[in-house]
């Protein structure tokens, strides 16, 4: 018996000295810590180049530079019970203010603290990942992937997505400590500190609400045995979910993002802009080329969608069948499929909307169980490099190498994309993906010259954007707006007429309109259009109507201001 469990200790101690990596001047390191050490430290050189871009005013960094920077101290109460941007993410916004407290408004400070979250982060998904796939090397492959993939800069270079690497930090720590529960015996502190996490997650970005499922969807993938104990654990996290998803719900209508696809699409073109969000995803992950920080909705035609939404169920029927014939760890590849499914399925157009239908920051968490099917396959090649060639083991090094090098130059010229306000929309024009891109990147360069007070640009930009989407009432209200200013008033009031026209329920335009018809000379029907906008709840209104609609108006309205709508917000979803 001794000398068995000698040969087995031996057994071990000769793979330990396998698995150590000797460094210069003696140092040893095990391969899982080199591994993440290596990761780590090509992720900070790859993104220590954004430490030179600036804020992206005009594109939500300036809001909520704004709205932190007129505070002599952290006001915690106010963090906590305000929308940002139509959200409600407190944490987020808390850690905006502690960085502008220490640094001010250096944007380098704020761009560091979201490369130290995606940091963590990726430390964080190796050591989940060493949990769930048994392995150093599978964990490590995820864990590169997740750190250098081109779609994921923007959730690590553009400040205002802070909360993406928040939430994220909590959801994966939950996981962990879920994991350990689950291995430990169900043990009450694993319990606790996976309910802080979960929590602390949800006060940071409203995707964390999907974090009960996917305590599910570990239960599948640990082989447990459904009992009533497994679903009631989960109720209080499904009661945090819903509570913070209502709140989320709220959060976006005060700011007017939510929009029922209904009116627009119907629900069989709805099931397809589902499948195009899935098989968008889908492509990035493999070809991350052609990225940009705008995704338009599909323009309809004749009734239609394009023909691309329709084909993407081949992408989706495809990797469905993939993984319905996939038996060699099939478990897994099922969990990964639809961890992926679950995660992303919050942003997908379901029944709301934002103004774009995807963006590359959506994929953070999602990509993960993406990653885990990619990595046990590369996991199983690595097993088996003994059984092939020498030419052949040569070219798997080769290609697993341009793969690295090639995520990693795109996520440099990424990087380089998000330097400031103009690269990036400038950017989104000459990719040149549809008219409803390049409309949306000319009214947001238009939204940028005006707060610039550059109102000859801003005009040209707003002027571009109508001639690529002639019902951009957006657009028309804030050419209207400045017109209004250079005193074109009937020029102006036309743009206004086109906005309600377009949509009758437009608040800002009946007010702007009011405006620009009072300057004209007409109080009455100036009272008249204030009154329709005030029905539809814009307060300025109300104090228009209180000031100048009285028995005796003034003759001039010169102090009045025209009132523009979202004029200075991106798709604000970071």
């Amino acid at each position: 018996m001794k000398q068995k469990a000698g040969k087995k200790n031996g057994t071990s101690g000769r793979n330990q000295h396998q698995d150590v990596l000797t460094l210069p001047a003696g140092i040893r390191l095990g391969y899982p810590a080199a591994a993440i050490l290596l990761i780590l430290l090509l992720t900070f050189l790859l993104y220590s180049t954004a430490l030179r871009n600036e804020f992206l005013n005009g594109w939500d960094d300036g809001e909520y530079l704004t709205a932190i920077s007129g505070q002599e101290k952290v006001n915690m109460p106010e963090i906590f019970s305000t929308f940002h941007l139509g959200m409600y993410q407190p944490l987020a916004v808390l850690s905006f203010a502690i960085n502008f407290k220490l640094s001010g408004a250096q944007p380098w400070a704020f761009i560091l603290t979201n490369i130290l979250l995606h940091l963590i982060n990726t430390f964080l998904i190796f050591r989940l990942m060493e949990r769930w796939m048994k392995g150093w090397f599978p964990a490590a492959a995820v864990a590169l992937l997740f750190a250098i993939h081109p779609m994921h800069v923007e959730g690590v270079a553009w400040i205002s997505t802070r909360s993406s690497g928040l939430y994220s930090l909590f959801f994966l720590a939950g996981l962990i400590t879920w994991d350990k529960y689950l291995d430990n015996g169900l043990k009450i502190k694993d319990y606790s500190l996976t309910l802080l996490f979960a929590t602390l997650a949800l006060f940071s970005k409203s995707m964390a609400a999907t974090f009960p499922v996917v305590l599910l969807l570990m239960d599948y993938l640990k082989r447990r045995k459904y009992s009533h104990r497994v679903i009631t654990e989960k109720l209080p996290f499904f009661v945090l979910s819903v509570i913070f998803g209502l709140v989320a719900i709220r959060a976006s209508a005060s700011f007017g993002h939510i929009t029922v696809l209904e009116q627009d699409f119907n629900p069989v073109q709805r099931l397809f802009l589902i499948l195009y969000g899935i098989s968008f995803y889908l492509i990035k992950l493999f070809v991350p080329v052609n990225l940009s920080a705008i995704y338009a909705f599909p323009a309809t035609a004749e009734g239609g969608l394009p023909a691309f939404v329709y084909s993407s169920v081949l992408v989706v029927a495809a990797a469905a069948a993939f993984v319905a014939f996939r038996r060699k760890n099939r478990r897994e590849t099922v969990f990964g499929g639809l961890f992926f499914l679950v995660t992303i399925g919050m942003v997908l157009p379901l029944f709301w909307s934002r103004i774009f239908i995807t963006a590359d920051r959506y994929t953070y968490i999602p990509y993960l169980g993406l990653f885990m099917i990619i990595a046990r396959y590369a996991d199983e090649l690595r097993k088996n490099r003994f059984t092939l060639d020498s030419t052949t083991l040569k070219l798997v090094y080769i290609a697993s190498a341009l793969i690295i090098l090639s995520l990693s130059a795109a996520t440099l010229r990424r990087i380089r994309v998000w330097h400031d306000t103009p690269t990036l929309l400038t950017d989104v024009v000459d990719k040149k993906r549809s008219d409803a891109d390049m409309a949306h990147a000319y009214f947001y360069l238009g939204n940028y010259h005006d707060g610039l007070e550059h109102a000859g640009e801003a005009l040209k930009y707003y002027d571009l954007a109508i001639s690529r989407n002639p019902q951009y009432i957006l657009a028309l209200n804030n050419r209207g707006i400045l017109k209004g200013k250079a005193g074109e008033t009937g020029s102006a009031i036309a743009d206004f007429d086109r906005c309600i026209s377009l949509k009758p329920d437009y608040a800002e335009a009946w007010y702007n309109r009011g405006v620009a018809v009072f300057q004209k000379g007409d109080p009455a029907k100036a009272c008249a259009d204030w009154k329709e906008s005030a029905r539809l709840g814009f307060k300025p209104a109300v104090q228009a109507i209180g000031k100048y609609c009285r028995n005796n108006p003034p003759a001039s309205g010169k102090a009045l201001q025209a009132n523009g709508g979202n004029t200075g917000e991106s798709d604000s979803t970071n």
